[in-house]
């Protein structure tokens, strides 16, 4: 991976300019590394035969690699800016509450999901960022990241940083050194997806802080978006609807990671839902686990009240229990759907909610459940 240097100054006037980056390069990027890379070759050859340069030996080439670094830093600019998310309210996932500890600056936690006997889930968290703060270097078990949003930054020891936009997935694998935190003047949320019976087999080192100096100096790795510019969701949607009659109209489903995940997580799937569209009443022998991303939707299991499910809201289904789950009639739904205990495949679908029953059901969480 090609390795990009970007110094980022924290005065008001740089913050606008601040960068950000991931682990691909967007074509963009490569139409500009390509004419970069020509005109490198074309002074190196003026060089060579003998063309007049600047008096310093090799200052082509150096003015090549300013003009490099220069082009990084316009790339990283409008990276940042594109994910920008300049204050806690446009945050659409639960903030939490402030945790202390080893934390550069203020970060809130939010439970989500709790790893237990009946799901066999890891342990998930929703962390939020203010602009700036971060974690100290730390290490624990396999861990899979997931931008919910804002624009933050993570980084393994000894490797170029990491851009984490909504959107993007990362895994940082067992034992490995890293931190993770917001980009400057950004706020940045992130789903955290671990393995929290994780032991290292020797000491594990003591978690240091990130000074300013480094957070000031990042060099970045290559950046792409996991998810396209025209998406509206929180996630890829997919581009082909599945069409099945047990749903009532088109659902479009598709893949966040895969089961071969560092968290030893089952794999995570990604439905969309048109307005309107709910599935038939259904089972899972392992049960199933639904995080809501986008818009308004439903879940409900059976002999239970309708749940108004809002970005960020976790529905669960004990293994067994027969459930339907869809979107409002007046937005698009869109969910994360986990099926739990994977070894166990059975799956079984019923009739769905009459048209009457669906007409009936509430917009709006009641007001308790809001709290």
């Amino acid at each position: 991976m090609r390795k990009r240097r970007l110094t980022v100054f924290i005065t008001a006037a740089a913050l606008s300019l601040s960068a950000c980056s991931g682990s691909q390069t967007q074509e963009s990027n490569t139409a500009q590394t390509s004419q970069q890379t020509a005109a490198a070759e074309i002074a190196g050859v003026e060089a060579a035969d003998g063309t007049e340069n600047s008096g310093e030996p090799g200052a082509e080439r150096e003015d090549a690699q300013e003009n490099e670094q220069d082009s990084a830093g316009d790339w990283a600019s409008r990276a940042i800016e594109e994910g920008k998310v300049s204050s806690m309210e446009e945050l659409t996932f639960p903030i939490g509450e402030q945790v202390s500890g080893t934390f550069t600056g203020a970060a809130f936690l939010a439970p989500m999901i709790m790893n237990d006997e009946t799901y066999h889930f890891p342990q998930t968290n929703n962390v939020t960022f203010e602009p700036g703060a971060r974690s100290y270097w730390h290490s624990h078990g396999g861990m899979i990241l997931v931008g919910t949003g804002g624009v933050g930054y993570y980084q393994e020891e000894g490797k170029p940083v990491q851009i984490i936009r909504k959107g993007d997935v990362v895994e940082c694998p067992e034992g490995v050194r890293h931190w993770h935190g917001a980009a400057p003047d950004n706020w940045f949320s992130q789903m955290v997806i671990y393995d929290s019976h994780y032991t290292p087999e020797s000491e594990a080192p003591e978690a240091v802080e990130v000074s300013d100096e480094e957070y000031e100096n990042l060099e970045f790795a290559d950046y792409t978006p996991q998810v396209a510019e025209d998406n509206e969701f929180m996630f890829q949607k997919a581009d082909t609807a599945l069409e099945s009659d047990t749903f009532n109209g088109p659902a479009y489903v598709s893949n966040i990671i895969g089961e071969d995940n560092v968290a030893g997580a089952p794999g995570l799937h990604y439905v969309v839902f048109n307005p309107g569209v709910i599935n038939n009443w259904h089972t899972h022998e392992g049960g199933q686990i639904l995080i809501a991303t986008d818009g308004i939707g439903y879940h409900q299991i059976e002999g239970e009240p309708v749940q108004v499910l809002y970005p960020g809201d976790v529905a669960l289904c004990p293994p067994g229990e027969k459930h339907w789950h869809g979107g409002s009639a007046d937005t698009s739904f869109a969910h994360i759907a986990v099926n739990t205990n994977p070894e166990l495949t059975g799956l079984e679908w019923f009739d769905r909610i009459s048209n009457e029953e669906y007409a009936g059901l509430p917009s709006e969480k009641p007001e308790e459940a809001q709290q």
